[in-house]
């Protein structure tokens, strides 16, 4: 079964409300690395239908919204050419429609099942930085 939480963001939150508090880590700072980890999972979610050869480029593939809510448990469907589209900028990510956070990111594109965003600031520089493809 999959889980919701990507393995460098679950059980971290106390931690970073914490850091936030302290004025260790600034919001925006928080917010992508909290984007950041959904992007490393839906990297993983990525491969496995390429490895397994499952699917063509207009199939819809499930993926995680990569919003800052905590709560956020949304599935977001793409193609692979969709999902490399999102990738193609190391400060782009991707958000179940109405989930984007315009005080650290800017639509790029949107359709009936997702929206394509990028980070700018603080967060667009962090979100670039933990880039998982470099």
């Amino acid at each position: 079964m999959l889980s919701a939480f990507p393995p460098s963001f679950a059980g971290s939150s106390c931690r970073k409300k914490e850091l936030v508090a302290s004025g260790k880590m600034t919001s925006a700072k928080r917010k992508a690395l909290n984007e950041g980890a959904f992007r490393e999972a839906n990297e993983k979610l990525e491969r496995s239908p390429r490895e397994l050869d499952l699917v063509d480029g207009d199939s819809l593939i499930p993926f995680l919204c990569e919003c800052p809510r905590h709560e956020c448990r949304e599935i977001v469907l793409l193609t692979l050419r969709e999902y490399e589209d999102v990738r193609s900028s190391p400060k782009g990510g991707l958000a179940a429609v109405g989930h984007e956070d315009r005080s650290i990111e800017r639509v790029m594109a949107q359709n009936n099942r997702f929206v394509t965003t990028e980070k700018f600031g603080e967060a667009g520089d962090v979100h670039a930085e933990a880039n998982p493809r470099g």
